[in-house]
């Protein structure tokens, strides 16, 4: 895959923090914080997630054409990816 945009070593918790994100590499970010939001990386189209660390609900939904890589869900992550197709998941826990 290609991607124009690259997101590293930030952390989201606020709801759809990155909703409808395109042609992004996401690298070493975590999902989790006080505000528990859910569906952070909700409708996303051709991405690449690496090396993250989610404990947010619903953290991957409705997205089209991504890498899921060396990244961990914990107890937390409920249904973390849910209505998405054409995807890679790779060395997760």
């Amino acid at each position: 895959m290609e991607y124009k945009n690259v997101i590293e070593n930030k952390t989201f918790d606020e709801e759809r923090a990155l909703y409808n994100l395109k042609d992004t590499e996401v690298i070493n970010c975590t999902f989790a914080g006080k505000q528990d939001g859910e569906s952070v990386l909700k409708e996303t189209r051709n991405i690449s997630v690496k090396d993250c660390a989610f404990s947010l609900r619903y953290p991957l939904w409705h997205a089209k054409k991504y890498e899921l890589i060396h990244s961990t869900f914990d107890e937390k992550t409920r249904a973390p990816i849910w209505y998405s197709d054409d995807g890679l998941i790779e060395n997760c826990d």
